[in-house]
C-alpha cells in the first residue's frame, strides 16, 4: 500500500530539519512502534519504510532537549489560563483538534512531561512527543501550523512557566486536586483515551495497592473512555505503568 504523499513528505521534512519522527496510529496519538518515542529517528530510510507499512500514520515529533510544548486541550482551557494571568508569547504554534500546541525554549531549565499546569493544559518536554501537522485528529480535523516550526521562531518560555519549572511543588500543588477532579470526571474522547488512561493508572498506582488500583482503573475506564477501549488494551496499559512505578520505587 502506498504511503500518503503528504504525510510521508512532511515526516521526511521534519527529519531533514533535525527533528526525530515516529509513526502514530491513524487519527490517534498512540505510537505504532514497540518502544514508542524511543524509536523516534532522523533516518530517512526507516521513515520511508514506516510510512510504506502504515500509509495513513499520524506523525509524532520527539521534543528536542531545551524545548517544551504547552498542550492546550480546548478553548475552555485557554480561558482558564488567561484567568490566571498567564499569557502566551507569540511563538511556533499548531492547531490541534480543539486546542493548540505552543512551543517554547527553556534553555538552562529542566522540564518534565506531565499534567499539572492547569485543567486541560499539559506540558510536553524532552522524552515526550507531540502530534504534528498534517496529522488527522480523531474528530477528522487536520492539524495545521499557525506559525510554522523553525528553531529560530521558537520564543523563550514565559516567566510564569519558568517559575513553575524552578519551583514545581510550590506553584503546582495548589491546583493538583482540582485538576485531577476535573480529569477524572470528564468523558475522554477517542484521541485522548490511551494517554489519559496511562495518567490515571499512574495516579492510582502511586496512591493505592496494585490490586485496588487496577480494579478502580478498569471501572473508571469503562465509564469515562468513549468509545471504550478493549479490556486487553486496558490491561496492557496497567501492566506497563505498574512496571514503571515499581522501577521508580526500586522494586523488582
Amino acid at each position: 500500500m502506498r504511503a500518503s504523499p503528504e504525510l510521508l513528505e512532511h515526516a521526511l521534512g521534519y527529519a531533514r530539519a533535525g527533528l526525530s519522527v515516529l509513526p502514530l496510529r491513524p487519527r490517534d496519538k498512540v505510537p505504532l512502534t514497540p518502544k514508542g518515542v524511543h524509536d523516534a529517528t532522523l533516518n530517512l530510510v526507516v521513515i520511508r519504510d514506516w510510512w510504506r507499512r502504515w500509509p495513513q500514520a499520524n506523525i509524532g515529533l520527539a521534543i528536542p532537549p531545551g524545548f517544551v510544548v504547552i498542550d492546550i486541550d480546548s478553548p475552555e482551557s485557554f480561558h482558564h489560563l488567561h484567568a490566571q494571568g498567564c499569557e502566551l508569547p507569540a511563538t511556533v504554534c499548531s492547531a490541534t483538534g480543539r486546542g493548540e500546541h505552543h512551543w517554547y525554549s527553556t534553555e538552562g531549565f529542566r522540564a518534565r512531561n506531565g499534567v499539572g499546569l492547569f485543567p486541560g493544559i499539559d506540558l510536553r518536554a524532552a522524552g515526550g512527543y507531540v502530534v504534528v501537522p498534517p496529522s488527522v485528529h480523531a474528530s477528522g480535523v487536520t492539524y495545521r501550523w499557525k506559525v510554522a516550526f523553525k528553531r529560530s521562531a521558537v520564543a523563550p518560555a514565559p516567566e510564569w512557566l519558568l517559575a513553575r519549572l524552578k519551583h514545581p511543588s510550590s506553584s503546582a500543588a495548589k491546583h493538583t486536586h482540582d485538576e485531577w477532579a476535573i480529569k477524572l470526571r470528564e468523558t475522554v474522547p477517542a484521541g485522548r483515551r490511551n494517554e489519559t488512561l496511562a495518567e490515571v493508572c499512574g495516579l492510582l498506582l502511586r496512591k493505592l495497592p496494585a490490586e485496588i488500583a487496577a480494579e478502580l482503573a478498569v471501572c473508571w475506564a469503562t465509564v469515562k473512555l468513549q468509545p471504550p477501549l478493549h479490556d486487553d488494551e486496558i490491561q496492557r496499559t496497567l501492566e506497563s505503568i505498574a512496571g514503571r512505578e515499581l522501577r521508580r520505587r526500586g522494586e523488582p
